[in-house]
């Protein structure tokens, strides 16, 4: 099974049980905070290391997280260790997050531009592409100095560019054709 499916159906799972708990902003937080322990390389191959014991995994866990998440997020990630899988915790984290997102009417976006951008153009341009796709927006932001100036944005499977090299592209286009 490709790691992305088992990943989503991980995360499926999770969700279900989160709607059914009424707690699905804590499983977020469990969740995050054990995508952050992951980045640790030490812990993810302690965990993901088969010549141990689930017992030594689950002590290991415990101990490094001890009370900092859910008694069910304790579960999923000695699961996980027991599957020699710790290292999809991000990409689970990830496909939990678009789960909830969906569920809440919240789409992503990603706005790179040539230079930071303040909150107000933030703010602008988020309601701008909210417009566009008719759902509440959450974006990052990304700084590209390729892109000259303006902003590119990408929203789900729609890209809007506004930079200011696609338009001399465009204008440059246009001069050779009319040549």
């Amino acid at each position: 099974m490709a790691r992305g499916a088992s990943a989503r159906r991980y995360a499926q799972a999770v969700f279900a049980i989160a709607l059914e708990q009424g707690e699905p902003d804590r499983w977020l937080d469990d969740l995050a905070l054990l995508s952050d322990a992951m980045v640790n390389e030490e812990f993810a191959n302690f965990l993901d290391a088969p010549q141990l014991t689930l017992s030594q995994k689950t002590d290991m866990i415990k101990e490094s997280l001890g009370d900092s998440i859910g008694p069910l997020a304790l579960n999923l990630i000695s699961l996980l260790a027991s599957r020699n899988s710790a290292r999809l915790l991000p990409s689970i984290t990830e496909s939990y997050q678009q789960m909830l997102d969906e569920h809440n009417g919240i789409e992503r976006a990603e706005v790179v531009s040539a230079v930071a951008l303040s909150d107000e153009q933030q703010g602008r341009i988020e309601t701008m592409l909210k417009g566009i796709v008719g759902k509440d927006i959450t974006s990052t932001s990304r700084i590209d100095p390729q892109i000259l100036g303006g902003f590119v944005a990408r929203v789900g499977d729609k890209v809007i560019d506004g930079s200011t090299r696609t338009r001399l592209d465009e204008l440059r286009r246009e001069l050779v054709q009319g040549a």
